[in-house]
This record gives C-alpha cells, structure tokens and sequence, in this order.
C-alpha cells in the first residue's frame, strides 16, 4: 500500500475515533457527566479541600463534554418579556435633571427650577429671573439637544418652559432600554447557572427566554422581571400625617380599585390634588399575606435620590447571628460610600429610606457617620422564604437594575416526559430517514453504496461529536437538521458516483476513473454545499429559537459532509479498489 493512502486511511481512522472519544460522555449517560463536571469544578479552586473519595479514574482521560439538549428535548420553561419602552423614556428625562441643573449653573444659565412632567417625556423650566427664552434654548440646544422647545405654560401663577423629547432621542432611549434589558437578564441568568439558556429579542420591545431544566416558575419570573430600581431617599420628618390621611380617604373614593392599589398612580393623584407639598413622594412598605402583597406603613420621602443600584458595587446575602434573620448587605462603589457617609453623618436621627421598585423595604433611623455599607432585612417570613428572596434579591441587585419594568407576556413550560417523548420521536424519524438513505445507497451502488454508507455514519458522529465541542445546544429541529444531512450527504456521494460511472463508460480505468470522478465532480460538490452553508448562515442570524437550533446543525453538516464525501469516500474508495486488476463494483 502507498505511503500518502496510508496517511489517508490514518487519519480517517482518527477521525472516528476522536468522535467516539468526544460522544462518550454522552453515551455513557449523566452520572459520569456529573462526575466530570464535579471534578472540573474541584480543579478550578484555588484552595481546595480534601476528598473524602476520589473521583473515578476515567475523569482523567474523558473531556468534560456533552450534547446539550434544547428546551423541546428536555423540558424546561419558555417566557416572553415586554420591555415598558414608556417608562425608560421617563425614566431617561429623570436621570437628566440634575446634569441640567449643575450645567446650567457651571455656564451661568440660573434657572430657578427644572422639574418633569410624571406622565410625559417633557422638561419644565422656570428661568430665573433676567434669563431669557434664547439663553435657555442655546443652553439646552448645545448641552441637551434631545430636547426641543414646545411652548411656554403658567404653573402657579409663573411661566414655564415646555421643553419636549424629540422622537429620535425617545427611539433611541427605547432600543437602548431593550438592549441594556437583554444584557441584564442574560447577567441574571448566568449567574443563577442555567445550562443552554436562549436569550434573544422579540419584535421592537419584546425578549423570548429559554430555561431549559428549569421546573420553578415563580423563581424564574422573580430572576428575570423584577426591575430592581434601587433608590435611597430621606424621609420628611416635617410631613404632616393629617392632609396625606384625609387625601387617602379621598383618594379611596375617587379612584376605581386598580388605580387606587397602585403605589405610584396614588401617589401621584395625592400630588395632584395638593395632599402632598411639591417635591414629596408618598410610598408603602409591603408584606405577603395569604399569598397577596398588602400595603402596611407608609412614607413621606423628599423627591430626591441620593444613591441607586448604579452605587452598588456588591451584593451578597448574610444570616444576622444575633436574631437568625437573613439580610442583604450592599457594598457601595468609591463615589457612593463617599455620598452614603455625607449624608448619614448629616441627618443623624432622621429615617433614611431604603426603596426597591417603588417599595419601601426598610427605613431605619441614622443613629451614626456610615462608612459605605447598607442592609435591607428580610424579617416577617420564615428562614426559608427569607434565604430565597435574600438569594434573589442579591442577585438582582449585583447584576444591575433594569432599565424598564417589564411585563410578563407568555408563560409556557414543557415538562421532561414531553422532552422524552420528543427525544424518541425525533430520533425515531431521524433513524428512519436515515436507515432508507443508506439502504437505497447500499442496494443501488453495490460495494461502493456501503463505503457511502461508511461515510454517512462517520458523519454523523462527527457531527454530534462537533456539536458538544463547540457547546452547541441539539433541539428537534436540529435532529431534523442531521437527518437532512444525512441527505445531503448522500447527495453529495451520488454526484461523485454518477461521474466515475460516466469515466468508466469512457474507457478509463479504475484507478484514473476514481482520480478524474473526484476531481471533476468536487467542484460542483463545494458550490451546492457553500450555497446551502449561506442559507444556514442567514437562517441562523434573522432566525430565532427552533430556527437556529436548526441552522446550526446545517452549518456543522456542511463542514462534516465536505471532509466525508470528499476525502474520506475517496480514501475509501481507493482503499478498496487499490489492486491494478480491481474491478469497481458501482
């Protein structure tokens, strides 16, 4: 045998057998891949502690691989989130009224208040007095040119000015507030440790989630959707409590039951209808009963944040060795410890109120100058309930608010004997498709169909065996995906074969049929495969979901179906058709 074919048959052989060596841990089923990837997590640690048993031998030599099964395969939950686009745009509005001021004050513009209106993205400017309508509108023009003047309104007997968000800055802040959401909640996500999830948009405002394994409803909907807009604000100790009691009495009155449960729409009519002095904000703490938050102290809080989640540097949950109550403790960046200190060494004895989502969790009494630290308590549940929300609450907070509330659209799950049965139905009709493929090869190209079968089963391993490498996740689709391949395989083979019948007809050899059928027909091989590779790639970019589950086993195949229909059939073939007296039995 020549030297090159040895090479070839050498590296066909270590080709099946690398698949195998990749596939095994998968074959070998979840305990060996638990205990791979126990032991991959022992070796990560710095400083890790004594076994009290070794891992078996075989986490030596096998890698720490498998496939990962989609949400259709394994169960798991599947949700879409609505990023409340409205309230970033707000949101943003708020976020810029002190820049306005401190700038206008630094460029000698003296403005005399800026405030926003709560239901729209408007500015409201009073200038000082001697500050002209030009001076402002050259201000804002060059230091905020998202905003555009309007009109001029009398408020209170005085003369503001409307200063709009123009449509380009409000679309920009909602694609914005959808893509910071995105990232959030894929934060979220990995930190929580979900293998495989799918995390990708939805239309203009909306993100489908995928959870695959995951059973907890209610955890994953906590994980994904609380906003976590954290806020610190002094209460007013001055407020009167008598006009805010009859303004709740009035509120119950006039407003239907929704409007009235919600905190802030409340809060608002009491602004409105002069219960709350301007620049106040009426909030609640909440507890749990019967399943259902109610409202139970509430807050006059001065209508401005000194600290937010953007302060915290660290979250992490701690049992209180006093009491056994869980709490989390925040760590404050370098700024916010220095702002935190500031202000609770000047407000000793006042509450200093700790506000998550619009909800007081907390407001206790400055006793003393704190250097950079925080706590919110977890009391009134039990210490599993506590340990939960703490967990959850930490994890919120470290990975950043939300740029929006958002809302839970759909809510569907898929439960693992579902995951099952699709497993054995997909690989039913796989096997199946497969099975006629190479048995239609076998039967009408004789000897050389059964090197194409040889071909196609190496392929497929190959496949898979590249799917676990490159932690691709396998859905149904995508089982779908390797049977077509399977197809295209064969394709591919039948091109190669129909040209060395053509140049045995001619008269050739076989050895110089063999040479001249491959090197003709490959040319046409690689132009139906690039095309199709194109197709997989466009279907994997605009697609979503069961789409690119799909796509990613097309592309992978192309890639497998290239190096075995081209070199590892034609090594083959020569292999078995080496003898200069060989007659081919195509």
């Amino acid at each position: 045998m020549e030297a090159g074919l040895i090479v070839r048959v050498s590296a066909c052989a270590a080709s099946l057998l690398t698949a195998v060596w990749l596939l095994l841990p998968t074959i070998l089923g979840p305990e060996v891949q638990a205990n791979l990837e126990a032991a991959a997590e022992y070796a990560a640690l710095e400083d890790p502690p004594p076994l009290a048993e070794p891992f078996p031998e075989y986490v030596n030599w096998l890698p720490n691989l498998k496939v990962n099964l989609g949400l259709d395969l394994q169960g798991g939950i599947d949700l879409t989130l609505e990023v409340e686009t409205e309230e970033a745009v707000l949101s943003s509005v708020q976020r810029d009224l002190v820049p306005i001021k401190t700038a206008a004050e630094k460029e000698g513009v003296k403005l005399e208040d800026v405030k926003r209106d709560r239901r729209l993205p408007i500015l409201q400017i009073l200038p000082a007095e001697g500050t002209s309508l030009d001076a402002v509108k050259t201000f804002l023009n060059e230091r905020f040119s998202a905003y555009v003047y309007e009109h001029s309104e009398t408020i209170d007997g005085k003369s503001w000015l409307i200063f709009a968000m123009t449509d380009a800055a409000r679309d920009a802040v909602a694609k914005n507030a959808v893509d910071q959401a995105l990232e959030t909640i894929r934060n979220r996500i990995d930190e929580t440790g979900v293998k495989e999830p799918s995390i990708t948009r939805k239309g203009e405002r909306g993100i489908a989630i995928q959870l695959p394994g995951e059973t907890d409803v209610e955890q994953a909907v906590a994980a994904v959707g609380t906003t976590a807009q954290l806020e610190f604000l002094l209460v007013d100790e001055e407020a009167d409590q008598a006009p805010v009691d009859a303004g709740l009495a009035a509120a119950q009155a006039a407003l239907p039951p929704a409007e009235f449960a919600d905190d802030r729409r409340l809060s608002e009519w009491l602004s409105d209808n002069g219960y709350l002095q301007p620049g106040r904000r009426l909030l609640w703490e909440h507890v749990k009963a019967d399943g259902v938050e109610v409202r139970t102290a509430s807050y006059v809080l001065k209508d401005e944040v000194l600290l937010s989640g953007d302060d915290v540097n660290d979250a992490q949950t701690n049992p209180n060795p006093q009491t056994g109550e869980y709490y989390v403790a925040l760590e404050f960046k370098p700024r916010g410890q220095a702002i935190f200190a500031d202000v609770t060494g000047d407000n000793v004895g006042k509450r200093f109120a700790i506000v998550l989502d619009e909800k007081v969790r907390s407001a206790p009494v400055i006793r003393e100058r704190i250097n950079g630290t925080a706590s919110i308590s977890m009391g009134g549940q039990n210490i599993d309930e506590q340990i939960k929300e703490a967990s959850m609450l930490a994890l919120v907070l470290r990975s950043g608010a939300l740029p929006a509330p958002v809302s839970v659209g759909e809510v569907r799950t898929v439960g693992a004997s579902l995951g099952a049965q699709a497993i054995e139905e997909g690989l039913l009709a796989a096997v199946l498709g497969s099975g006629l493929v190479l048995l239609f090869a076998a039967v009408y190209y004789r000897m050389s169909g059964i090197v194409a079968d040889i071909t196609l089963v190496l392929n497929g391993l190959l496949l898979v065996a590249l799917l676990a490498v490159a932690g691709a996740t396998l859905t149904l689709p995508g089982i779908c995906g390797i049977a077509l391949t399977i197809g295209m395989a064969v394709d591919c083979n039948i091109i190669i074969f129909e040209r060395i019948r053509e140049e045995l007809r001619a008269g050739k050899s076989v050895r110089a049929a063999i040479d001249a059928g491959f090197d003709r027909a490959t040319v046409a091989v690689l132009d139906s495969n690039i095309t199709t590779l194109l197709a997989g790639v466009v279907l994997y970019s605009y697609g979503s979901g069961p789409i690119k589950g799909f796509a990613v086993t097309l592309m992978i195949g192309i890639f497998t179906t290239l190096f075995t229909g081209v070199f590892v059939s034609r090594t083959l073939m020569e292999l078995v058709n080496r003898g200069q007296r060989a007659r081919m039995s195509i």
